[in-house]
């Protein structure tokens, strides 16, 4: 201590100056010294710590995870895959609470988030790669997450950018399912002038008889919202019939549903970058932030054309609208 006293004195200062070694000089350094010790690990121990569940060995979910990790700023202490085998899942859950202890699960994929919802853990949650989970998740104050969906106002810019004189717009749904995201369409609409005429159903077998009954109503577009009750396959034909039949562009979410028949397909372009928002939604759950209830939409987006479709119909697709295209399918 007197060595190091010397250091910080120098030679030559006052004699006086060796009263900072008395008892209450003691005390201050060794607080201080104290305090400089523990900031080391707090610190560490402030890390968060991320468990991460996978629905199933797909390429598409590891990007959205390489995604996650370039942001969420986390350390990742588990990573395990579910493989569709909710029973699995549930060993695996019930891990990460008595063992584990993880800050946050980071639920990739609908069943991975079905099998958290289900555990009915406390554990912070986030999830991606789900389409439409607001009526999954519902109110829970400790779930966030990235959904696969596009956001309404995107949907509706691309059926205003094919048709500027557009005003009503024919939607089947589910009340139960995408109920939400209809209202929130509807508030984007009637801002723009543009009416959604809608049909609610609760079953895949009332979607047809709702879909006809659109014929009559003399609806300028039809939009196909991510809603399972009408994304059966034998349902979806009725949509392009209907298209066909009735001169009416479809506006699908997919590539494959503009391979099917629909006119225009918005989908999301990058899985990474889902992942990458469900980092950032990590982050803020973490540190108590809010959360976007519903998960948020993608930001990337691809758009498919299918100028067959068109002609077939009759319509003429804006070459602004050919060129902002990912695909054309002709």
């Amino acid at each position: 201590m007197g060595h190091l006293g010397m250091a910080h004195t120098g030679r030559g200062a006052p004699p006086t100056r060796h009263r900072s070694a008395g008892p209450g000089a003691s005390r201050s350094w060794f607080a201080l010294a104290a305090a400089a010790v523990l900031t080391v690990p707090v610190a560490a121990r402030a890390e968060s710590t991320v468990a991460i569940l996978m629905s199933a060995s797909v390429k598409e979910y590891d990007e959205a995870v390489a995604g996650f990790e370039e942001v969420s700023g986390a350390r990742i202490i588990a990573r395990e895959n579910m493989n569709g085998d909710f029973k699995k899942a549930r060993r695996i859950l019930d891990r990460f609470d008595r063992e584990l202890k993880p800050d946050l699960v980071f639920a990739v994929g609908v069943w991975a988030l079905r099998a958290v919802l289900e555990h009915g853990s406390a554990t912070p949650t986030v999830y991606s790669m789900v389409l439409n989970p607001g009526p999954l998740v519902g109110k829970a104050q400790h779930i966030a997450g990235a959904s696969m969906n596009v956001s309404p106002e995107r949907a509706i810019d691309v059926l205003e950018q094919l048709d500027p004189d557009l005003r009503r717009v024919g939607v089947v749904y589910n009340e139960a399912k995408t109920g939400p995201l209809v209202r929130r369409a509807e508030a984007i609409a009637k801002a723009r002038k543009i009416t959604l005429v809608t049909r609610a159903v609760s079953s895949a077998g009332q979607a047809v008889p709702a879909l006809k009954s659109l014929a009559s109503e003399g609806i300028d577009a039809l939009w196909i919202v991510p809603d399972e009750t009408v994304l059966a396959p034998t349902v979806l034909k009725h949509f392009f019939v209907f298209s066909y039949a009735n001169k009416v562009p479809a506006l699908g979410i997919s590539k494959r549903q503009a391979e099917m028949g629909a006119l225009l397909a918005v989908s999301f372009a990058s899985t990474r970058d889902i992942g990458r928002q469900a980092g950032e939604e990590a982050r803020a759950l973490l540190a108590g932030q809010a959360v976007k209830p519903g998960g948020t939409s993608v930001r990337e987006v691809e758009l498919t054309v299918n100028l067959k479709v068109a002609r077939k119909l009759g319509v003429e697709v804006p070459q602004s609208l050919l060129a902002s295209a990912s695909q054309v399918i002709d």
